[in-house]
């Protein structure tokens, strides 16, 4: 049952890539440089805050003792934290915005679409009652849509706008992010008893809102 959740999971990332307009947009060289700057520049602020997102879950962790092996759990989450910094995974993405152009990090700004995708993590799971389990599993599935996320980014920019300098941020990711996805998901359903289509949903809300965040940016940038 798991493993056809994990399918069903994976097949949703497709689609829903498939369906962006940005990725689309991407795919066919519809953006000038100046609109992925943008684009990527609000990516980049979104990116600085992802670790609350592992906070949350953290936090929402049974104590030690109980039935959920937290040790397990902890270890996953603590893990991807500690590659985000030992790996300096933010001056790489710095390195990547170097190449598109965007020299100086500190001038830009969130607006109030990266904002709010920002808070939504907490304010879903933290606040309004998300279980431990859905959290994981919505973490999870964020983590997923980044393989083959990346592997549009990196094709599209090399080949369509021969942009090169940074790009081996997304390439690490493409594997990471993978590994990333089965520990979590492995972590949620160890000890899980209740129904997979709650964590089914979670995942799948979570890539939804991922790649629409994406979307909203772009056309925010196109109306503005």
């Amino acid at each position: 049952m798991i493993t056809s959740i994990v399918d069903e999971i994976t097949n949703h990332v497709s689609q829903s890539l498939e369906k962006s307009e940005f990725f689309t947009g991407l795919r066919n060289k519809i953006h000038t440089v100046d609109h992925l700057r943008q684009v990527f520049a609000q990516y980049y602020l979104w990116r600085n805050a992802f670790h609350r997102w592992f906070g949350v879950c953290i936090a929402k962790a049974p104590s030690f003792g109980t039935s959920f092996d937290t040790d397990y759990v902890l270890t996953e989450l603590i893990e991807h934290i500690e590659e985000e910094i030992k790996g300096d995974h933010h001056g790489m993405c710095k390195t990547f915005l170097n190449g598109l152009g965007l020299t100086d990090v500190k001038d830009i700004h969130a607006i109030d679409i990266t904002q709010k995708y920002i808070d939504s993590f907490q304010k879903e799971y933290m606040y309004d009652g998300g279980s431990f389990e859905e959290s994981l599993a919505a973490l999870a599935g964020r983590e997923l849509v980044a393989p083959e996320r990346n592997r549009i980014i990196i094709d599209c920019l090399s080949n369509l706008y021969n942009i090169k300098q940074g790009l081996g941020f997304f390439k690490l990711h493409e594997e990471l992010e993978v590994e990333h996805f089965k520990g979590l998901w492995n972590a949620v359903t160890k000890d899980y008893k209740g129904n997979p289509e709650v964590l089914e949903k979670a995942a799948k809300k979570s890539i939804t809102d991922h790649v629409q965040f994406w979307d909203d940016v772009s056309n925010y940038y196109y109306g503005n």
